[in-house]
């Protein structure tokens, strides 16, 4: 007998987005007809990458922000913008001040990251603003047209090859933990593999199909991966492991001939992720800014998220070439590149602004939940 959780079906009490869950349904359950239960992985990235219905597929889709799902950095206000335009404006002074310099960013979202960059460069003016270009690296079809719309003095990619490399900065907000992953359950002494079956009503339609988890042997690439666990975790322990990032990362550096790599995300280093008191792992979904850990339902409507494993991300950017810093929070990261806005506001009273600050720095607020992962090349 499945656990309530586990066991999930039912119309969705979102409403808008409807269609996007049945046509989701079908998708998955024709999947699970074909052969048998479905890695949570593909699950993952069926519900959320799906081209047309997918959670993150379709443009007009309201995810960060008020009207959204869930708050980034960027949903702040432009001064996040602004500070990293200043901090790529230090990586370009640290690099030699090159006659090109170009920002790539993965998960753009709709480009308010963009904008806000663009909008504090031509402030800075000089020769580093006539050196920047901005490129977006999108694969789904349907966000890349809405953004090469609404961005035109941007360049957006399909895939990273499409770029040469140039001298620049790689930039990613919340974008590793938007990344799919497998989920695992330590099983009478062993790791079990938890995917995704039909659920206990196969004569329903897939219209109306729910879902369940179902315990599995790890595949060969899973068990890899799960040699990075700790040894001493307890019965029942449940937890999630990514695949080794090193593709990912490999095209990162191939757009860049000098520069760095800077990622903003929440997670902890190994030894806390896999702590032995965190039972139930990190997994999250997120709708209309409500948390809940039952990814089987509203397909197509839900963010599903779980917490970065910076530690493994620290060695596949080894592996691949690049040299990672110090791992550090949000705020003092943010606090150290603001340093010449801090500056030229010295004195003034300027209410947006510090709002805005203290939203992103302080640890109350966004400062500590966030990390900051960079690599130079």
């Amino acid at each position: 007998m499945q656990p309530a959780s586990e066991l999930s079906g039912g119309e969705s009490y979102l409403g808008e987005g409807a269609g996007a869950t049945a046509r989701l349904r079908e998708i998955v359950m024709a999947e699970i007809e074909a052969g048998g239960p479905i890695s949570f992985r593909k699950f993952f990235d069926t519900v959320l990458y799906h081209p047309e219905w997918g959670y993150y597929a379709r443009p007009k889709k309201a995810r960060t922000g008020q009207e959204g799902d869930f708050f980034t950095a960027v949903s702040v206000g432009p001064l996040f913008g602004s500070i990293l335009a200043d901090y790529a404006a230090a990586v370009w002074e640290r690099k030699g001040r090159p006659t090109q310099f170009r920002i790539v960013e993965w998960g753009a979202e709709q480009g308010d990251l963009a904008r806000d960059v663009l909008a504090r460069s031509k402030e800075l003016a000089g020769e580093f603003a006539e050196a920047l270009q901005y490129a977006i690296v999108e694969p789904l079809p349907l966000k890349r047209k809405a953004l090469q719309d609404t961005l035109p003095q941007a360049q957006v990619v399909a895939q990273a090859s499409e770029l040469p490399a140039e001298p620049g900065l790689v930039l990613g907000n919340e974008l590793i933990d938007a990344l799919s992953f497998w989920l695992v359950r330590m099983e009478n002494g062993r790791w079990r593999e938890k995917r995704v079956g039909g659920g206990a009503s196969g004569s329903q339609s897939a219209n109306q199909a729910s879902f369940a988890f179902e315990l599995a042997e790890p595949n060969s690439e899973l068990r890899e991966r799960l040699k990075l666990l700790p040894t001493n975790l307890p019965e029942g322990y449940e937890t999630e492991i990514r695949p080794a990032l090193t593709d990912l990362l490999t095209e990162m550096k191939s757009v860049l001939t000098v520069g760095e790599v800077l990622l903003f995300d929440y997670g902890f280093e190994r030894s806390d992720l896999y702590h032995p008191s965190r039972t139930t792992g990190t997994l999250r979904t997120y709708g209309r800014h409500q948390a809940d850990e039952d990814p089987l339902i509203h397909l197509g409507q839900l963010d599903i998220t779980a917490h970065v494993d910076f530690t493994a991300l620290e060695e596949e950017a080894k592996e691949v070439g690049l040299l990672p810093e110090r791992l550090e929070s949000q705020g003092g990261f943010l606090t150290k590149a603001a340093t010449q806005l801090l500056t030229n506001r010295e004195g003034q009273v300027d209410g947006a602004f510090m709002r805005q600050f203290q939203t992103l720095t302080h640890p109350g607020h966004l400062g500590t939940k966030f990390s900051v992962f960079r690599a130079s090349i």
